[in-house]
């Protein structure tokens, strides 16, 4: 009897040499769930593709170690079936799909591909295919008893409930390692002793290593500058050597210095070698910015050299003559990371060959404490950094992301996966695919490797109850995140018990790292932050690890700590010992070139430091509660400004502008780009109604709102916008919807605002509104981001609001009633002027501009006799002439348009107040603006 498929695919990527003969997928008790859980994250198969092919796939876009985010496995197999179906040519029905095995629904299909790649002829002429024709139709079958086709049908639930993380094993034993970069530093700096001068101890022995390897690594770094910086200046740009080779050019000089202080201790044989790398520590800091760099390094060194032959052959040449023949620039980058990495090696074992009678034995101790300390925070740094190419990526492939603020600016990724959702107001629940931060969770929408934004969930707005479970069927399993400020509480579906535990401990983790549990009802300012350098803890004096959101920080005393050390850091504010906060590190305000705004406002809004001010990642944040006053200093931008709190006069800093309200009402001043505004919170009065039962409806409830416009499309409205300041907005109705169009640094965006089958207007799915006027009003109050990531702006200024934008024209109000059968229609607005063109002295100036401006002198009608238009089979009075100063282009049906010089006839001034007029020519009725005109 033949055996099963898959254990034929086993025995041939065995031959490949992708898994080792003795891989548990080869034991009598294997069962195909091994075989997909080894190839589930699609590493085992791009180096299957390259073992096959080599380049097929260019492990510079491959994640070697995705385990714990179901994101990276999936981007993984997407690489695996491009290759397949653009290097190997494989047709599209022999493919599987990514999902066919991360959650393993169709492993047949899988097998299938890999069968059907074992038959090409660039495969088969180096490994036996499989299954081979041998007349015995059970070798095709997956699975030869019963039993075995129920484990088949069960894998989706044992993939659910063994995550790759979950795995005891390192499922990498069986991926070839990479050491020809090991072996580029064994090359270059690895110590080579002399056997005719073997020194007489291993103390010695080890002192003579850690000079000749540090001199070795000295002349490499000098190499590398001569050799290829020097060179490659005259054919890449600064900013491509700054990318490229980083900060090469300050490494040379610290170890260079730490050379001379090497040899210095050698030679007067004081033996105090611990005193080298205790003084050089911070100095090896640098090293944090170039090992988080590296991988991008190595990727814009490949950009350029593809995109450019004369640059390829010119870093070409520079290898043959640095090294001929031997290694490439690529590998010799990565020479600096591995030095430092053998620092706590080199320390460990020259502690370990010393007496403890030794006078450096306890100094040596805290060399190695220093060097091992500096080799963790180089790794942390390194992994963020890997983190942060992760998020981008996640990043790159997230519809309606408004890319305002990086994605990372929410923290750490803790986890992904699958999730069911559903709302207060819903029915049923949706698929989500949902990303867990530090502090958010983005739920989205996935289609075909794109996904698209659904909602986002800040974790600070929001309290979780892990809910009493009164099912066990799949995706059963819930817990609710209950809103606490605004928005809809929300119901999270899992698929089992197991993943249900996996969520609820890693959004308690996020929860705690918002709100410590050591600090629990604590008057305490410490909050979550990145800082921009290297920084100690002021507690236990270590290094805070990694390169964003390292440990915590305290705006009240500017004290800095690690996670495990609040507690401490607590006890000694409060018994008065805290110490004195280290410079080191201290986030410092990047002080605007603005002039003093010097006015108060008051909070309407809750500020605990995030977002974070964008211009400065290190910058100091105000926070403050709602009700606060604060004291405007500066005015840094329209979305930004630099004050203080009035009970904390001493303590400045960055926060939205947004959050807040001017307290002086009298009086407007004046932003940094010149434009007067009030200065007093925005009004907002809805309309009087209840929900109207269909759009059409709703448009005509909306007309006395200041913010709506009518009918308007995408480019009347950016028109409309353009030149207004941040937070400006209107409502504006297209093709039987309404879209919210906005400013936001110079910038417009349009939200479409959606209608549920339940009648609920929404802009994003988990914040329901029964009106529009409340849903305007809801982002009145909230900012933008609550929704749509980035947008830290509220709906601040309705486009005609008579107080910022006097003169600007609502939609028509005095068409024509419709018959009792006449089915409602909408009805378009007249869309503001946003350019006037230049008009001579004299002549008026238009009411539509934002600027304050002199009126025109008030026409009075002249009546010249009862003189009659007919249009459009109506008769019209005509009260007047005017002269036609500048074109008008019309942009709707109710509009006039006209040319310089013509002479139009007024049949109504109804609308002057508003600043349009109303006219026939030609035998066309329509509005025109009254400052474009010179009545005759």
């Amino acid at each position: 009897m033949g055996r099963e498929l898959w254990r034929d695919c086993v025995h041939w990527l065995g031959e490949t040499g992708v898994l080792p003969r003795d891989h548990k997928t080869t034991y009598r008790d294997a069962q195909v769930f091994d075989l997909a859980q080894t190839l589930r994250d699609g590493v085992v198969l791009c180096n299957l593709l390259n073992a096959i092919n080599p380049g097929a796939v260019d492990f510079g876009h491959v994640n070697t170690r995705p385990q714990m985010l179901k994101f990276l496995c999936i981007q993984n197999l997407r690489t695996v079936l491009y290759s397949l179906q653009n290097v190997f040519r494989i047709a599209q029905q022999d493919l599987f799909q990514p999902n066919d095995l991360y959650d393993m629904t169709n492993v047949k299909q899988v097998l299938k591909t890999l069968s059907a790649l074992s038959h090409l002829p660039i495969s088969s002429s180096k490994f036996r295919p499989f299954p081979l024709d041998t007349g015995q139709p059970h070798r095709n079958s997956l699975y030869k008893s019963e039993d075995e086709e129920e484990i088949y049908r069960n894998l989706p639930d044992m993939a659910s409930e063994r995550e790759l993380v979950d795995e005891e094993e390192d499922l990498y034993d069986c991926v070839p390692a990479e050491d020809r970069e090991e072996g580029i530093y064994g090359s270059l700096i690895a110590f080579k002793p002399q056997s005719a001068s073997a020194p007489t101890s291993k103390r010695s022995f080890c002192i003579n290593e850690i000079a000749e390897t540090e001199s070795n690594y000295v002349q490499h770094l000098e190499m590398m500058l001569k050799k290829f910086v020097e060179p490659l200046r005259k054919v890449l740009e600064p900013k491509d050597i700054k990318i490229i080779f980083i900060n090469y050019d300050q490494l040379l000089p610290v170890h260079q210095d730490f050379l001379k202080s090497i040899q210095k201790e050698k030679a007067e044989n004081s033996g105090k070698m611990s005193q080298a790398f205790l003084s050089f520590k911070d100095r090896f800091l640098l090293y944090g910015t170039y090992c988080s760099r590296l991988t991008d390094a190595q990727e814009h060194l490949k950009e350029v050299m593809s995109g450019n032959e004369s640059i390829k052959i010119a870093v070409e040449n520079c290898q043959n003559k640095a090294n001929p023949s031997k290694f490439r620039l690529r590998e010799l980058l990565c020479v600096p990371m591995q030095r430092i990495l053998k620092y706590h090696l080199l320390v460990k074992e020259l502690n370990k060959n010393t007496n403890d009678s030794h006078n450096d034995k306890s100094d040596l101790a805290k060399a190695l404490d220093a060097m091992q300390e500096l080799s963790k925070y180089v790794n942390e740094v390194k992994r963020d950094s890997e983190m942060v190419v992760t998020i981008n990526q996640f990043e790159s492939c997230l519809l309606d992301y408004t890319m305002q603020l990086p994605l990372h600016t929410y923290g750490h990724l803790l986890k992904d996966g699958e999730l069911k959702v559903k709302n207060s107001s819903d029915r049923n629940s949706k698929s989500r695919f949902t990303m867990l931060f530090d502090q958010a969770i983005f739920m989205t929408s996935e289609k075909n490797g794109m996904y698209k934004l659904k909602d986002l969930v800040r974790l600070e707005d929001y309290t979780l109850d892990e809910m009493p479970q009164s099912k066990a069927n799949k995706w059963s399993w819930n817990f609710s995140l209950t809103a606490t400020k605004y928005g809809s509480s929300l119901t999270l579906y899992t698929k089992n018990q197991l993943d249900k535990a996996k969520w609820l401990e890693n959004i308690k983790s996020a929860y705690d790292n918002i709100k410590p549990l050591s600090l629990k009802s604590k008057p305490h300012s410490f909050r979550m932050h990145t800082f921009k350098d290297a920084t100690y803890c002021d507690n236990c004096n270590k290094l805070l690890l990694g390169s964003f959101f390292q440990g915590y920080f305290c705006e009240r005393t500017n004290l800095k700590c690690h996670k495990l050390c609040l507690a401490e850091m607590w006890r000694k504010i409060e018994n008065h010992e805290a110490p004195a906060p280290s410079t080191r590190g201290r986030p410092q305000p990047l002080v605007p070139a603005h002039s003093s705004a010097g006015f108060q406002c008051k909070a309407h809004r809750d500020y605990n430091g995030f977002p974070s001010f964008p211009s400065s990642p290190g910058a100091y944040h105000l926070r403050f509660q709602t009700g606060e006053h604060i004291e405007v200093d500066e005015k840094v931008n329209s979305e930004w400004w630099l004050g203080h709190t009035i009970m904390q006069l001493d303590r400045q800093g960055y926060f939205p502008a947004s959050y807040v309200h001017p307290l002086d009402t009298s009086k407007p001043w004046k932003s940094s780009k010149g434009n007067y505004y009030p200065m007093r919170p925005i009004p907002f009065t809805p309309t009087v109604g209840d929900h109207p039962s269909n759009l059409a409806d709703s448009f005509t409830s909306l007309e006395d709102a200041p913010w709506y416009a009518g009918a308007m499309n995408r480019t009347e409205a950016e028109i409309t916008l353009k030149g207004r300041p941040s937070g400006t907005f209107l409502v504006r109705s297209r093709d039987n919807h309404l879209a919210i169009s906005l400013t936001y640094n110079n910038e417009q965006k349009h939200i479409r605002i959606n209608q549920s089958p339940d009648k609920m207007f929404y802009v994003a799915e988990y914040k329901n509104f029964k009106s529009v006027q409340d849903l305007v009003r809801f982002y009145q109050e909230n900012t933008m981001s609550s929704s749509f990531l980035g947008l830290e702006t509220t709906l601040k200024l309705p486009y005609r609001d008579p107080d910022f934008f006097p003169g600007v024209p609502p939609p028509l109000t005095n068409s024509p009633r419709p018959s009792p059968n006449h089915r409602p229609q909408h009805r378009k607005s007249q869309p503001v002027l946003p350019h006037i063109p230049p008009q001579p002295r004299g002549v008026g100036v238009n009411r539509h501009h934002s600027m304050q401006m002199t009126p025109p002198p008030r026409r009075e009608p002249r009546m010249n006799g009862t003189q009659q238009r007919v249009a459009g089979g109506r008769n019209y009075d005509v009260i007047g002439q005017a002269t036609v100063l500048y074109d008008f282009q019309s942009r709707s049906s109710q509009e006039l348009g006209l040319r310089k010089h013509q002479v139009v006839n007024v049949i109504s001034k109804a609308g002057d107040e508003r600043g349009w007029w109303k006219g026939e020519y030609d035998g066309r009725v329509g509005y025109f603006p009254a400052s474009f005109i010179h009545e005759i």
